[in-house]
């Protein structure tokens, strides 16, 4: 309840202050509140469809990735591109629609008006009144990033509607999980705002999709020329194959190296039985030589023999060379191959009939038939031509495939290289296509998620405006200065050091208050103020009857710690209102009935060391004896000490200091058994209201002013009959 009485007793301190100063903000106001402008407000909703699309490639919805999406499109309305496509939109419509002296649903006259205050000649000439697209192209075209330039000036400066500051206000949120953006904005001006939203929510869907599709488009333009720079290489490799084989007549080279080899063997195989052939035919025609006469000799050089030899070893290797390159169907079909065997048969006979007609030579020397010799002689000769004759071919044969075996190992390596350039150009080829499929599905999964982004509930022309929150203004004011104010006392009243009130005179000296006086301060009650005091300083007397001693003077001490506290001013109160009841009063002051700088005074032990009441004067009741300040001189502490009461007169405006503190300690300690008591000086009425009760002039609504911070809620006058 002490919290509660301090409370009340608190507000009705500041009563005047929690008044007039709640009413004079509130008045202020409530005057400039009257020139708010109206506001209107639009709304709108933009479906994404994020979370419910669908993919080609059936991938799971990130949700991360979903929150980022929605934190884009957010970031891209916001962006300082966006929001200056908007105002360019918003002065090209404004500029083309509006009409000086007539709203329409375009833009407010009073703000097309202010727009044309503002606006120069040369931006004037730029407007096409009935083609707002082409005033647009020429407002976007005159547009430069210099500031004098009167486009660039409006988006960047603060002003309304078309600046970068009032189109900032437009507010975006996602509501709640879903795939719903919903969008608001409020101005002064229904169409404007209504424009603003919806131009808006177009540069929102073409800056998104540009964003989203651009850089899958980039990738996709990358892949197919890449694609066609790898068919390109692909095709460049494949040409260089085709033409290398037509120069070096390779049909399949694997199967001719193949066939090559084949080849190589078996010509080796019949040369080398082309050579024993030919060793043995040499070896018995060398014998036979020997064996045979003279006659043999000439039979041997016989012209005609040897024609016809040479004949048969011509024709021997004709039919070889044709045997050996061409196959074996060809053999039977071939007339000149079958023509040159018949010859062979014919030279053969006449050989044998030449030798036929050599009779005379029936007998060698050793008596041996001259004529199985000679057949055996010429048939070893004819085999022996036979066999020259194939060992000349087949080495000439065997040549041939070693200098295809010098041409085609280089060309096996060319082949082997340019196939794998093949290859590698193939892989990167295929490579290549696999990318551009891939972007290619990406950008269908984009164009999937990015055509739902489409408008909801569009924006609508606002019918009525929000009001103007005056009130709310009005409210805010009222109950804002006065908490302000009930703070701002209670902070001083928290930190004042000031004596004031008994609360925080007891607080900050630590002596009971005994009671307050008014003073001569209070210009408002100056009539009443002498009653007042005379009540307070009858109160105060009351309370000091308690320690009246009967038969002998009660010595009440006066004490102050500066000059000037108003000692000798509550003294004449004092003994007033004590005469007035029947009391003989002495006051006692310093440096009048004693001196305060002699030895006599500065080590009494008692009163009568300094000062003695003459033999003429009657013994008083009440001794008031009125010390110099504490400061300025010395009290003799032990006069204190025997004394009925001392009062500390103490002026309730003044700072109580520390030093006043340190001052007082030892009054404190030696005046523990001997009453010692503080009194406030020159407080206000309410602090001697707190001792006195209500003081003169009574009036009602002080009265109940004053009950109420009493908390006296429910009390009534006291009277009763």
């Amino acid at each position: 309840m002490d919290i509660l009485l301090f409370i009340s007793q608190f507000l009705y301190r500041i009563r005047y202050w929690l008044l007039w100063g709640t009413l004079f903000v509130t008045g202020l106001v409530i005057y400039f509140t009257q020139f708010l402008p109206y506001s209107y407000t639009v709304k709108s909703s933009l479906y994404a469809g994020i979370t419910s699309s669908t993919s080609l490639d059936g991938a799971a919805v990130n949700f991360s990735v979903v929150a980022a999406t929605f934190d884009n499109l957010v970031n891209i309305a916001k962006s300082r591109g966006t929001l200056e496509k908007v105002s360019l939109r918003l002065l090209a419509s404004s500029y083309t629609h509006g009409e000086e002296w007539k709203d329409n649903q375009y833009i407010q006259a009073k703000h097309y008006r202010q727009l044309l205050q503002i606006t120069p000649k040369e931006v004037m000439e730029l407007i096409d009144r009935k083609d707002e697209s082409k005033t647009l192209a020429n407002l976007t075209a005159y547009k430069k990033n210099d500031h004098n330039n009167f486009i660039y000036s409006v988006f960047n400066r603060t002003i309304a509607f078309y600046s970068m500051v009032a189109l900032d206000r437009v507010e975006l949120k996602r509501i709640g999980n879903s795939d719903i953006l919903d969008i608001s904005y409020t101005s002064a001006d229904p169409g404007l705002t209504q424009l603003t939203v919806a131009f808006l929510i177009e540069e929102l869907i073409n800056a998104y999709e540009i964003l989203r599709f651009k850089s899958t488009n980039d990738v996709i333009a990358y892949f197919e020329e890449q694609v066609r720079l790898a068919k390109v290489r692909l095709s460049e490799e494949e040409d260089n194959l085709m033409h290398y084989n037509v120069q070096e007549r390779i049909i399949n080279y694997g199967e001719e190296t193949k066939a090559l080899a084949a080849t190589r063997y078996q010509v080796d195989d019949r040369l080398e039985a082309a050579k024993r052939v030919y060793e043995g035919a040499v070896a018995l025609r060398k014998m036979l030589d020997e064996k045979m006469d003279v006659r043999a000799q000439i039979i041997r050089n016989n012209t005609n023999l040897l024609q016809e030899l040479d004949k048969v070893s011509n024709l021997n290797q004709s039919i070889m060379e044709k045997e050996i390159f061409i196959s074996d169907n060809s053999k039977s079909k071939s007339g000149e191959l079958q023509k040159e065997k018949t010859e062979l048969r014919q030279a053969e006979d006449r050989i044998s009939s030449i030798s036929d007609n050599l009779n005379e030579f029936a007998f060698t020397k050793e008596g041996v038939g001259i004529e199985n010799m000679v057949n055996e002689w010429l048939i070893a000769l004819i085999n022996e031509a036979r066999a020259q004759a194939e060992m000349k071919v087949l080495e000439s044969r065997q040549q041939d495939i070693f200098d295809q075996y010098s041409h085609m190992s280089p060309v096996g390596t060319q082949v082997n290289r340019k196939e794998r350039a093949i290859d590698i150009a193939e892989d990167n080829y295929r490579t290549q296509l696999s990318g551009l499929a891939s972007a290619n599905l990406r950008l269908k999964n984009i164009e999937m998620s990015t055509s739902n982004l489409q408008t909801v509930a569009p924006p609508s022309y606002p019918l009525t405006d929000n009001g103007r929150n005056r009130l709310m203004y009005i409210l805010a004011a009222f109950f804002g200065s006065m908490i302000f104010i009930i703070l701002y006392f209670l902070l001083i009243e928290v930190l004042d050091h000031t004596l004031r009130d008994p609360y925080r005179s007891k607080r900050l000296s630590g002596l009971p208050v005994i009671a307050a006086f008014n003073g001569i301060s209070n210009l408002k009650y100056r009539g009443f103020l002498k009653a007042c005091n005379r009540l307070a300083a009858a109160y105060c007397c009351n309370r000091l009857n308690k320690y009246m001693k009967v038969g002998e003077p009660t010595v009440i001490n006066l004490l102050s710690i500066n000059s000037r506290e108003g000692k000798s001013f509550l003294a004449k109160y004092f003994i007033r209102h004590w005469e007035s009841e029947g009391l003989r009063v002495r006051l006692v002051t310093h440096d009048y009935d004693f001196e305060s700088n002699g030895k006599q005074y500065v080590q009494a032990q008692q009163l009568s060391d300094f000062w003695m009441l003459n033999e003429a004067e009657k013994t008083p009741d009440i001794i008031l004896v009125e010390y110099p300040s504490i400061k300025d001189s010395s009290i003799p502490l032990p006069v204190l000490q025997k004394a009925d009461v001392n009062l500390l007169i103490a002026n309730a405006c003044r700072l109580w200091r520390d030093s006043d503190n340190t001052t007082l300690a030892p009054f404190k300690e030696a005046l523990t058994d001997t009453p010692f008591m503080l009194y406030l000086n020159n407080a206000d009425r309410d602090v001697v209201e707190s001792f006195t009760g209500e003081l003169p002039p009574k009036m009602p609504i002080h009265s109940f002013i004053s009950r109420l911070a009493q908390l006296g809620l429910t009390s009534q006058k006291n009277e009763v009959k």
